[in-house]
């Protein structure tokens, strides 16, 4: 068993895996909180070993193309950063470094903000979800109208985009994947019909 860390590298993620922690088959990004980090600022390392698709390999004489060092930083349990440094660092400069993250999050400011910009961010994802669900939820209460021979639209009309593909007869399944992978907040009750606003949070 283990947990993965997941962090992006040349514009890919990529999973790290790890048992030190609660091994609970957990996927973790920065900005989520680990069960099983000790309390306070911990920096930890590991050496990665990239074959040349960029994809992880393991094992001491395996082939690779390419050798990293990666530092993880927790902060009372929080993913709250990570870097990648090329090559296989020598102790010396690992120990640097595990010095200078540790300083860096224990400026309680610093932390703060992390915190705060992170829970912003979690609830934003949390709202966008609940619109979503929404629509889907109306999408099968349509579907089923039609089913049952009624028709859709009142006064306005088919005001929502889901409407007018299942009045065109598209599957209900393939309505409800297309709600799923829409990235704009949804209309009426569910949105505004435009993407999430990353000062929403901030507008009086």
């Amino acid at each position: 068993m283990f947990d993965s860390l997941h962090i992006e590298l040349d514009g890919r993620d990529l999973e790290i895996q790890t048992k030190r922690f609660d091994c609970i088959l957990g996927n973790y990004h920065p900005g989520d909180w680990i069960g099983g980090v000790p309390s306070g600022i911990r920096v930890y390392f590991d050496v990665l070993k990239l074959d040349a698709s960029g994809a992880l390999v393991y094992g001491t004489h395996a082939e690779h193309a390419r050798t990293l060092t990666l530092f993880v930083v927790f902060a009372q349990g929080v993913f709250v950063e990570y870097q990648v440094r090329d090559g296989e660092l020598a102790p010396e400069a690992i120990e640097r470094t595990l010095l200078e993250l540790q300083e860096r999050w224990s400026d309680s400011a610093r932390l703060l903000g992390f915190l705060v910009e992170a829970l912003r961010a979690r609830q934003q994802r949390i709202r966008a979800l609940g619109h979503r669900l929404g629509r889907v939820s109306s999408v099968v209460r349509n579907a089923r109208r039609l089913r049952a021979g009624e028709t859709l639209g009142g006064v306005l009309g088919l005001i929502h985009e889901e409407e007018r593909k299942l009045a065109d007869g598209e599957d209900p399944l393939e309505v409800v994947a297309w709600v799923l992978d829409d990235e704009t907040g949804g209309w009426g009750l569910w949105g505004d019909g435009i993407s999430p606003d990353p000062l929403d949070d901030y507008r009086l």
